[in-house]
């Protein structure tokens, strides 16, 4: 069987980098990887400025370079994750600087796209955590704009979001409906299981972390998986060792699965290559 990782981070600063996560992926079966950006402080690019954000792209770009020749499929996203939102204020710009920024970052992300660098756009979204109503307006105003550019364009984005079930998955359906977005390239990222249900009756494909919600989601009786990808959602920090899973994770969970016939081949193939070639639009291995 062949193995896909629908979202997750490298940063060959601090961690593996995308070269050493992507062989060892590939050796336990790995055929494809969505990479996505981390904020520019992770890479220690720690001035507030749109360079600092090219610095990070440029990083990425050369990140999905060393996966690819491992021979993985890569698709590359970059976003303005909402955990920005805050840092920003806290160093003491005002609301509307940051917004500034994030509309710079965005418009960045879109040449980026535009010349082939990248593909797709994310994380954008709000706050999972505790923060000011005013940073969660902010937040979701700046994820607005990437979802219309998103559309405009064609492209990926994965979507940060608080886990709350169907006002979360009935949310964004909303707001697609309003910019007239009908992609069926919205993601909604690291879903718990009833977001991953809800999110799958309003037709918004979502992504499984293996350690979490995947199982679940295999258990529920009827349950269509035509929406859905796995993924690991690495972070590649060797700082905070467990905190997310490790790619090569995925396909030792399938494997166990399919050795004790707890899941089939046709869904294992649907999560890990059918999926992720009609969502990400890449060519099936």
């Amino acid at each position: 069987m062949l193995y896909a990782d629908s979202h997750l981070h490298t940063n060959p600063l601090h961690g593996y980098g995308a070269g050493r996560v992507a062989k060892k992926f590939k050796k336990e079966g790995g055929w494809f990887i969505a990479l996505v950006s981390l904020p520019p402080h992770h890479y220690g690019f720690t001035e507030t400025s749109i360079d600092s954000y090219r610095k990070t792209l440029d990083l990425l770009v050369r990140e999905a370079a060393a996966a690819r020749e491992e021979g993985l499929s890569v698709v590359a996203l970059a976003g303005f994750h909402p955990s920005e939102v805050d840092e920003y204020l806290r160093r003491g710009l005002s609301k509307k600087e940051v917004y500034e920024l994030a509309v710079k970052v965005l418009d960045l992300i879109t040449d980026y796209i535009g010349k082939g660098l990248i593909h797709g756009i994310g994380e954008v979204g709000r706050q999972h955590y505790g923060t000011s109503p005013e940073r969660l307006v902010l937040s979701e105003t700046i994820m607005i704009d990437a979802l219309e550019l998103a559309c405009q364009h064609d492209v990926p984005v994965h979507l940060h979001l608080e886990q709350g079930g169907w006002a979360t998955a009935f949310n964004i359906a909303k707001i697609l409906g309003k910019i007239s977005c009908k992609s069926g390239r919205v993601l909604l990222h690291h879903v718990n299981y009833e977001t991953g249900l809800w999110s799958s009756m309003l037709g918004l494909p979502a992504t499984l972390p293996v350690k979490t919600s995947l199982e679940k989601i295999l258990a529920a009786p009827g349950i269509r998986l035509d929406g859905f990808l796995v993924e690991s959602d690495f972070i590649d920090d060797p700082k905070r060792p467990g905190v997310s899973a490790y790619p090569w994770e995925i396909p030792r969970f399938f494997n166990e699965k399919l050795e004790r016939k707890e899941v089939s081949e046709e869904a294992v193939f649907k999560l890990n290559v059918d999926n992720v070639s009609r969502i990400y639009g890449v060519p099936p291995p």
